[in-house]
């Protein structure tokens, strides 16, 4: 009897600790007026829409975005930050951003780099990796680029 449940406990322990994958809609350059809604332009009043959008500088819009998708909507009110590590063109260091999320309620979610050497159409980073965050740290969902890779243990 012991031998059939030692594997049952050992995928119950992998399930438990395995992190859910966010769905990359896209990576792209994005200017200010493409998050202009109709609301905003009757109202006066900023709209997110159906994104939850974090940015590395909120005072602008200009910059490079990854618009993902959440899989579990479940672990969102569990999430209390974004991190996103990227490498910039011509060097091979990881800077690293972290933002607070408040309630997070929306599966659709906009990570922007928009500090002034993101405002170029054609600049973007080399490789990239987003983790949602618990408020201990552990990654509840992430996704990154083709050119991100772990480093090795």
């Amino acid at each position: 009897m012991i031998r059939y449940l030692t594997p049952f406990f050992a995928l119950l322990a992998l399930a438990a600790t395995a992190r859910a994958e966010l769905t990359v809609i896209s990576a792209e350059h994005r200017d200010a007026n493409s998050f202009k809604r109709v609301s905003e332009y009757l109202t006066g009043k900023h709209s997110d829409g159906r994104y939850a959008i974090f940015r590395s500088d909120n005072s602008r819009r200009d910059g490079f975005y990854v618009s993902l998708l959440a899989k579990d909507k479940d672990t969102l009110p569990s999430v209390s930050s974004v991190r996103i590590q990227f490498v910039r063109p011509g060097t091979q260091e990881i800077t690293s951003f972290e933002t607070t999320t408040g309630k997070l309620a929306k599966k659709r979610i906009l990570v922007g780099l928009t500090e002034t050497e993101w405002l170029d159409e054609d600049s973007h980073p080399v490789a990239w990796k987003i983790d949602l965050l618990d408020s201990s740290g552990n990654t509840l969902e992430s996704a990154k680029s083709f050119l991100w890779s772990e480093p090795s243990s």
